[in-house]
């Protein structure tokens, strides 16, 4: 019943106007209805062309720039090292010679290598391990380290694992 009523309210406004006050009523609810249809369907749109365009020489250079960036991590990684490859005893031997390090028993089966050091300085330890992990690949799996009595001193056992490659089951 409410919009009957709202009808019936409207109808008796209107009726109650002069003819003149009707032609000002409607042209300015015709100038009101455009003002609304531009500020709603016109005007977003308007600004987002304007926008878009000022926007889009900055995005088409980005673009250019992302596929520069990409073609270059293309070619750097096709120039990337070959894996390494598995590393054996004597590998792991003469790693730790280079370092002053003497193990007491080195063993490689697979791609795991368990390394046994006692009485060795653990800032040479760590840094043969460093190299280790960037020449070999190979990364520690276990570890296990007692302090002596001298600083910088520990007995070492290592477990150091080579990640999978494509051509090793």
């Amino acid at each position: 019943m409410k919009p009957r009523r709202l009808r019936d309210s409207v109808q008796a406004f209107w009726s109650e106007r002069e003819a003149r006050e009707r032609r000002t009523v409607s042209v300015g609810a015709a100038v009101v209805s455009v003002i609304v249809l531009y500020m709603v369907a016109f005007a977003p749109a308007l600004d987002g062309t304007a926008r878009l365009q000022k926007e889009l020489p900055q995005l088409r250079q980005q673009a250019l720039a992302l596929q520069a960036l990409s073609r270059e991590a293309l070619a750097i990684n096709a120039n990337a090292p070959a894996p390494a490859v598995l590393s054996t005893r004597e590998s792991v031997e003469a790693a730790l010679a280079r370092k002053g390090i003497k193990a007491q028993s080195v063993v490689a089966t697979g791609d795991l290598v368990r390394v046994q050091m006692n009485g060795v300085s653990f800032a040479a330890v760590v840094e043969w391990l460093d190299e280790m992990q960037k020449s070999a690949r190979l990364n520690l799996a276990e570890s296990r380290f007692t302090a002596q009595a001298q600083i910088d001193i520990v007995d070492v056992a290592l477990s150091l694992r080579q990640p999978r490659t494509d051509d090793r089951p």
